[in-house]
């Protein structure tokens, strides 16, 4: 069987590129069409891959956000109708691969594209001015969303990383989806110490980018007056530590040793915007970590109330300084019998993903295949 992985685009390794690296473990000798592709940037799982892209667009890769308008004819571009299977990992355009007649596309949805659907105000700056350069912007975004939902039609089948994500695309696309969790790395982590080490801390760590909402956790903290450590790098950089104080502090591009530790030795994790899922949230219980995240999102499918963490109910200090007080408040339970959070973590392992895909993979033929 002939087998060709489409990926939005390589030029960072997280959590989407992660998913890649598992899903590459089953078809160890099929190529990976990409748009913009960085190997520097990349581990030498996928680096020593057959990874395909356009070499002129790829010379534009800095400016790729500008070029989204050429997204979609670039990924139809490339030649895949001699496959039989083609496995897809989208958030943007991977999706839209134009396939044969024969072939089987099975697309695993990170979310559909966030910057021209729900999530809009956290990409484009509006006012109600409507400035000829917003208003050129929403004419862009009409047009890719018209775009986007005439070719979910060329999936034969759907696979969203979390129940959020599988309602978004019944919303946007009218498509039903199986949920299947991206795998984590749980075993990292390794054996974990009975108590916490150093001083307390709450801990937010990812990508520094707006809709991960690290400044209500930094907002909440400093009002606290607790120790908040946010680890990560990305383009808001800047823009947080502005909004940090005293009981704020950074650790950019932590060491992959750095990682395990602060996620084991924080009181808990602060998980505090709308997340398609939260590969992150996931490694802090992989660590024994419990964790305090808003009510939305993908946290909806691994936040136990009392058990693995703790909800804030609004998107606001106000509701998140109340949980934290709450948190800290609590006497000794099961939040914090760190075996049963690690037990919960493990049911996330890379093993479990790929038996389901598998599995999802099969039933595009049926029984007999």
């Amino acid at each position: 069987m002939r087998v060709a992985y489409v990926h939005d685009w390589l030029v960072t390794y997280r959590g989407g590129e992660r998913v890649l690296e598992a899903l590459l473990e089953l078809y160890p000798d099929a190529p990976v069409y990409t748009l913009f592709y960085d190997p520097r940037a990349m581990p030498a799982s996928i680096r020593s891959r057959d990874v395909r892209y356009s070499s002129w667009l790829n010379a534009w890769r800095p400016l790729r956000k500008l070029l989204l308008p050429l997204l979609p004819a670039a990924i139809e571009a490339f030649p895949l109708e001699d496959y039989d299977l083609i496995l897809s990992t989208s958030s943007c355009v991977a999706k839209g691969v134009m396939v044969g007649p024969q072939t089987k596309h099975l697309c695993y949805i990170h979310s559909p594209m966030r910057y021209i659907w729900d999530q809009r105000q956290h990409y484009l700056v509006t006012s109600r001015s409507f400035t000829l350069k917003e208003s050129l912007l929403h004419i862009l975004s009409s047009r890719l969303r018209l775009w986007d939902t005439v070719v979910n039609q060329r999936v034969d089948r759907f696979v969203a990383n979390s129940s959020f994500v599988k309602d978004r695309v019944k919303r946007f696309y009218g498509r039903d989806a199986t949920v299947i969790h991206p795998p984590v790395d749980v075993e990292r982590f390794g054996k974990i110490s009975a108590s916490k080490k150093g001083a307390p801390y709450f801990l937010a760590a990812g990508a520094f980018v707006n809709y991960k909402r690290f400044d209500l956790a930094i907002a909440a903290c400093e009002k606290l007056g607790r120790r908040l450590i946010v680890a990560g790098s990305g383009p808001e950089e800047k823009r947080l530590k502005a909004l940090g104080g005293k009981y704020t502090e950074f650790v950019v591009k932590p060491s992959e040793q750095k990682w395990v530790e602060l996620f084991q030795n924080a009181e808990a994790f602060i998980f505090p915007g709308v997340e398609d899922f939260g590969i992150t949230a996931i490694e802090s219980l992989a660590a024994g970590t419990p964790l305090i995240a808003l009510r939305a999102g993908g946290a909806l499918d691994f936040v136990r109330e009392g058990e693995t963490g703790m909800f804030f109910d609004e998107p606001t200090v106000a509701s998140l300084i109340g949980t934290i007080e709450k948190f800290s408040a609590s006497p000794a339970t099961a939040l914090l019998d760190r075996q049963k959070l690690i037990d919960f973590a493990h049911l996330f392992q890379k093993k479990y993903f790929l038996e389901k895909i598998e599995r999802e993979i099969k039933n595009l033929w049926g029984d007999d295949a």
